[in-house]
């Protein structure tokens, strides 16, 4: 059996979980953001609910973590009274992204089956949770009965052969896949991604690519071992006769991407790039707002002062990221170029709080998602880029080409895969 079948069949307590079939299984883990908990507790009203087990559950505010407005504002202090109601703990307001907190705190673990109010749930595909997003329905069921349903899904096996170059990240490689192939052939499916370049990488860049698997139209995702993971992980092998669907992507020489135009699947060589004056850079968001995407912005940023007229805003995905990067000096270095800084949390990604940027801007972003009105503006444009190549345009006011990118990194070693010193997001 592929692992998302094993997975279903050991919390189904069955001895096979066929795919397409329809089975109930136990949850091990259930967490649901701000935006969310409202609804979640009119349901609860609504039909006479009453939380199960309240110790496999927590609420995090993330989307609002500055309320922009007294809607907002009233929203959370919903959240926080049903909360309290059900004897339900709310992770503190700040302490980051749900799905980074998953990861620090280690609800998500090898084998567990983890139910998220939130599409990116499946960031726990990076340690071989079985991490799904449910809509606030789901949700509310979950946390009374303890239970849910699933038709289980095909898999299918991606194995990345070769090595992109230098300054190509984990988020560049998922803009290319994400352009290269239609959610059609992943809609409903489990991904399983493997390969040498996939066992290379480190926890956060693990989560990048398990983060943007929900962009394929994937139902769930697991990443094979990597370097430094936790125990109990298992090497996905890519030749395995278990009745996945196969493919083979190649990597070789890919340069850093960019993807425009209200759509996340229109990924390219940043020399594909414009030249147009940008008007407002975001790091950030549950794709790359992790202590490695800070270190890579503060180390080209070093020494330096962003483009004037520009306006860079740099979210930590959670307090402890950003106790890290106080530590390391990059959130000096930050602020001393010329950038703000702000709480953890998702920050401008959903268009819930500030920044919100102005009719007409060009913003570049490291989110995960570009589509029209995504951070709270019909009549701005968002392009997805890598943090090295968010940093680089910050510097020059537009997308760099590769030969100004490399230029600008000429004196300092800015690659995804520098300083090992910034751990990953949870010890294993």
């Amino acid at each position: 059996m592929t692992l998302v079948q094993q997975i279903i069949a050991d919390h189904a307590r069955q001895a096979r979980a066929e795919v397409g079939s329809i089975v109930e299984v136990e949850v091990d883990w259930i967490y649901a953001q701000d935006g969310n908990v409202p609804t979640i507790a009119r349901l609860f009203e609504l039909h006479g609910l009453h939380v199960g087990d309240t110790s496999r559950i927590r609420f995090v505010c993330d989307h609002s973590v500055l309320a922009p407005d007294r809607l907002m504002a009233s929203r959370v202090k919903d959240a926080e009274r049903f909360a309290a109601r059900q004897g339900i703990e709310m992770v503190p307001v700040g302490s980051g992204i749900s799905h980074l907190l998953a990861a620090e705190q280690q609800w998500f673990r090898p084998g567990r089956l983890v139910l998220g109010a939130d599409s990116h749930t499946c960031t726990g595909g990076a340690f071989q949770s079985l991490a799904l997003g449910m809509g606030a329905t789901d949700i509310a069921c979950a946390m009374a009965e303890g239970r849910t349903w699933l038709r289980v899904p095909e898999t299918v096996r991606i194995e990345l052969r070769g090595r992109p170059s230098r300054h190509a990240s984990p988020k560049d490689v998922m803009l290319h896949i994400l352009a290269t192939n239609t959610p059609e052939a992943f809609l409903y499916r489990s991904i399983e991604w493997c390969g040498e370049w996939i066992e290379s990488l480190n926890a956060e860049g693990a989560a990048t690519v398990a983060n943007m698997s929900v962009e394929l139209g994937a139902k769930c995702c697991f990443v094979s071992a990597w370097q430094g993971c936790p125990s109990g992980m298992m090497r996905i092998d890519p030749d395995a006769e278990d009745g996945a669907r196969k493919m083979v992507i190649q990597l070789d020489g890919l340069q850093p991407q960019f993807a425009d135009g209200h759509a996340i699947s229109t990924g390219r060589s940043i020399d594909k790039a414009d030249r147009e004056p940008v008007d407002c850079v975001f790091v950030g968001s549950c794709a790359n707002s992790r202590l490695e995407d800070i270190g890579t912005v503060a180390r080209l940023l070093r020494g330096r002062s962003i483009a004037p007229g520009l306006r860079l805003v740099v979210t930590p995905g959670t307090r402890n990221i950003h106790l890290q990067a106080l530590q390391h000096g990059h959130v000096e270095t930050l602020i001393a170029a010329g950038a703000l800084v702000t709480p953890a949390g998702c920050g401008p990604c959903v268009g819930t709080q500030g920044h919100v940027p102005a009719d007409g801007d060009l913003v570049v972003s490291t989110m995960n998602r570009n589509f029209l009105g995504r951070m709270g503006n019909p009549h701005a444009r968002i392009v997805l880029v890598s943090p090295l190549v968010a940093a680089a345009t910050a510097l020059l006011g537009h997308i760099p080409s590769l030969a100004e990118l490399e230029d600008l990194t000429l004196t300092d070693d800015v690659s995804p895969d520098h300083d090992r010193a910034d751990q990953p997001e949870r010890a294993s």
